[in-house]
């Protein structure tokens, strides 16, 4: 049976410009990329849609759209990669990345869709979008989708599983989320900790403090090549090490770990 996930967040459309840089320009202290490949692709919450959909998920995602090329071509690459869209509507630009590379080395990343966005509109008709869900994802990009009133209390009110990945500039999770998916640096920075300690000292104190704060049922702290650590109920935390570390553009692997842990609450798994 296909588990049915339904992703909610703030959805950007980043570009990966890839070429070659050989030469400074003789009007600036800068390099000169000749452009050879662009590729477009969903970023934010449309990313983990995408990855959970290539898993084989039935992935509904909630977003907000702007009504301009870069939201026409956001719909274009999720129905491509068959995600389902309940979308309203985003005043104002599409949020866009653009990174410029040579040699899959990022030289700059350009920001398009204003610092200070205007909220979107509250989703609609969500509590029976969310009934019919194996599993919810949460993935916040700090763009004031997750904190509509409307979509806090459906999410609120559902007894689905809530995995919520969160950002510094969004708004906290829900009471009661199954597991909270914050990295080492958002972990210290929501939770106000200073560090010191040790690593997995300090990781542990600032996942148990939002665990507090957010009455979540957990919160994993991933920790890049070291791996993550889970912080449940009870003093002692679950370290987990990394099987493997891969080098290269670390964009997107916190979406994927969210991804694959939402998919999981969904085949029924206990968070650790």
């Amino acid at each position: 049976m296909t588990r049915r996930l339904v992703v909610v967040g703030d959805t950007l459309l980043d570009r990966d410009v890839d070429g070659t840089a050989r030469r400074v320009s003789p009007d600036a202290p800068a390099l000169v990329l000749d452009e050879e490949s662009t590729v477009d692709r969903p970023g934010g919450a449309g990313l983990a849609a995408v990855l959970a959909a290539a898993d084989g998920l039935e992935v509904t995602l909630v977003t907000a759209l702007a009504d301009d090329a870069g939201g026409l071509r956001l719909a274009a690459l999720l129905a491509e990669a068959g995600v389902r869209l309940h979308a309203v509507n985003l005043p104002g630009a599409t949020p866009e990345k653009v990174r410029l590379r040579a040699r899959g080395q990022v030289l700059l990343r350009l920001d398009r869709g204003g610092r200070e966005p205007a909220p979107p509109q509250d989703p609609e008709h969500l509590d029976a979008l969310f009934a019919g869900a194996d599993a919810i994802l949460v993935s916040d990009y700090g763009r004031g989708l997750t904190g509509r009133p409307g979509l806090r209390a459906a999410l609120g009110a559902t007894g689905t599983p809530i995995v919520w990945d969160p950002h510094p500039r969004g708004a906290a999770p829900v009471a009661g989320v199954r597991l909270a998916t914050p990295n080492e640096a958002e972990a210290r920075l929501l939770s106000d900790d200073a560090g010191g300690g040790g690593r997995i000292a300090a990781t542990t104190r600032a996942g148990q403090e939002l665990r507090r704060r957010w009455r979540a049922g957990a919160v994993v702290v991933t920790t890049g090549a070291a791996g993550a650590v889970l912080c449940h109920a009870g003093p002692t935390p679950l370290v987990v090490p990394t099987a493997q570390v891969a080098e290269g553009d670390t964009c997107g692997a916190g979406d994927r770990f969210a991804a694959a842990a939402a998919a999981a609450l969904a085949d029924g798994a206990l968070p650790s």
